[in-house]
């Protein structure tokens, strides 16, 4: 398996989202770099294997951002086994439904954020926050193309679980 492969985008993307994120931000909008690397996952892998890189995504998100730390992790198990439900009845090959997919993801699973937020911290103003998780989502969803295109250069799905 190419577990190294995957620590190595997993520590760039952790680089990127903690540090140069400002460079790509548009306005309130700042993408979620770490999303499509769970949907990407999520579709190319089995179950168990899912479940330990959706984990490892959001652990590597608690460690480099700001808040409770173990939230983020159990958002992208929920949403990661989720996506591994639904994904026999899609057709993960094409480009628009890794879009639509991560877009409307993304929406839920800000929603979840935003509602715990809510419940923890008492402190949103619900349009601003409905504006913001629109925008956000679906700035990360333009980004699934690029971003896939890196993920099946480095992991190809054909050879992702090579045993060796």
């Amino acid at each position: 398996m190419r577990w190294v492969t995957f620590f190595c985008i997993l520590l760039c993307i952790s680089l990127f989202q903690s540090t140069l994120i400002n460079w790509i931000n548009i306005g309130l909008a700042v993408p979620d770099l770490y999303f499509p690397l769970v949907v990407f996952y999520s579709f190319t892998t089995d179950f168990k294997r899912n479940t330990i890189t959706s984990w490892c995504a959001g652990m590597a998100k608690d460690l480099f951002s700001e808040g409770n730390f173990g939230v983020y992790s159990v958002f992208f198990v929920a949403v990661g086994f989720l996506l591994w439900s639904i994904r026999g009845i899609l057709f993960k090959g094409h480009l628009v439904t890794q879009i639509i997919i991560t877009f409307i993801f993304s929406l839920v699973y800000n929603s979840m954020y935003a509602v715990y937020t809510a419940i923890s911290f008492n402190s949103l103003t619900p349009l601003t926050t409905i504006w913001i998780i629109f925008i956000c989502s679906l700035y990360t969803a333009f980004l699934v193309p690029i971003m896939f295109l890196i993920f099946n250069k480095f992991q190809p799905a054909q050879r992702f679980f090579i045993n060796r």
